[in-house]
């Protein structure tokens, strides 16, 4: 049995700046966390959060197709630092962006509207694309941009949505949102991250697919603001810059013991695999799509509390302990894996060590 961890703490922070009533928000992230609930087990997390900006939108799982740029490819291409400034902020460091990222210019048109590939970042496993979506007659979109979730995020979902990595079904976690890079032009714009569990991303080919824009109120009732079906594909492609840690470091966890198989870090993610000397034992009778309260107290004690800290050279912290992953028995054992995107670029000689259960760990 492999779940994947998935945690709604994110959907509850993104509510604290709904401008809805209090009721509505409650209404609102019970709707929310009852689909996340639904989706299979191997997909994603909502998480913690590293990145400030709460994924909304449904999201799919990581898989694929064939290499090629989709029907309708612009010409006019964004840098990765001009694509990505509204996801890390605009005092990001955009010369590390542009090294890592790679502007894509996939795209393709439908009833009207054309959605665009503009850039993808990543490392060994993890990866963030940025969207844009505009009108083809340059008029803006039916949408009430005041009306925002968390951080400046539009209450938008697609219909359906199959974004996937070819020849790839393990498990995946991350997220997705809508919001506006620029009021002073009609486009929207849509981000995608994830981590996969297995194998690298370097090198895949994305597929993304999908249907019908809507907008969502606080009942979670859904109107079409664009109908369209939306598919292409292109090349993950990007500068792998993630290092490996040392690891093998023994750990308490809640009384059991755990070692940490492999650290991997980059200026954009970080992830933690560790394997628990005790299996983790899930409530067979649960409700499908549902966490028991048994198997809430099993991810607390096998993953919840792993504390893990990554200190900076200016003397501040990030928590990642909150951060998403899976979960696995596996031989009497737990196989972990824990990590997430960071909200900023870190430059690396920026870090000077990690804290992983309480054992500190230098970066050299």
């Amino acid at each position: 049995m492999n779940r994947a961890y998935n945690d709604n703490r994110e959907y509850t922070d993104a509510l604290d700046n709904l401008r809805f009533s209090d009721e509505a928000k409650a209404r609102m992230v019970d709707n929310l966390m009852d689909a996340a609930a639904q989706q299979p087990p191997v997909q994603q997390k909502p998480r913690r959060r590293a990145f400030r900006l709460p994924r909304i939108a449904a999201v799919g799982v990581a898989a694929a197709l064939v290499l090629g740029i989709g029907a309708g490819a612009t010409g006019v291409l964004k840098t990765a630092g001009e694509a990505f400034s509204g996801v890390f902020g605009p005092t990001a460091d955009t010369e590390i962006i542009d090294q890592i990222g790679r502007p894509i210019g996939a795209s393709d048109t439908s009833g009207g509207v054309t959605i665009t590939a503009d850039a993808i970042i990543g490392d060994k496993y993890h990866y963030a694309i940025t969207y844009s979506i505009v009108k083809d007659d340059g008029t803006p979109f039916d949408i009430d941009l005041s009306k925002t979730v968390g951080d400046g995020l539009l209450p938008l979902t697609f219909a359906e949505e199959d974004t996937t990595l070819v020849g790839y079904f393990g498990g995946t976690h991350g997220g997705s949102y809508f919001y506006d890079a620029d009021p002073a032009d009609a486009s929207i714009q849509y981000v995608e991250t994830r981590e996969i569990s297995n194998g690298d991303v370097l090198g895949r080919t994305m597929r993304a697919k999908f249907s019908d824009l809507c907008v969502f109120d606080e009942d979670m009732n859904r109107t079409v603001v664009a109908e369209g079906d939306w598919s292409f594909k292109f090349n993950m492609d990007f500068e792998d810059t993630s290092v490996s840690l040392p690891a093998g470091q023994v750990i308490d966890l809640n009384g059991m013991t755990a070692t940490i198989d492999q650290i991997t870090l980059s200026p954009l993610a970080l992830r933690v695999d560790y394997t628990v000397d005790s299996e983790v034992q899930w409530d067979e009778n649960a409700q499908s799509g549902r966490q028991s309260d048994h198997d809430r107290v099993q991810m607390k004690q096998y993953f919840d509390d792993l504390q893990i800290i990554l200190n900076k050279a200016d003397g501040t912290s990030l928590d990642l302990s909150y951060a998403g992953g899976s979960i696995k028995p596996e031989d009497g054992k737990t196989v972990c894996q824990k990590g997430d995107m960071f909200s900023e670029i870190i430059p690396l000689e920026d870090v000077v060590s990690l804290t992983v259960g309480g054992v500190e760990i230098a970066v050299q």
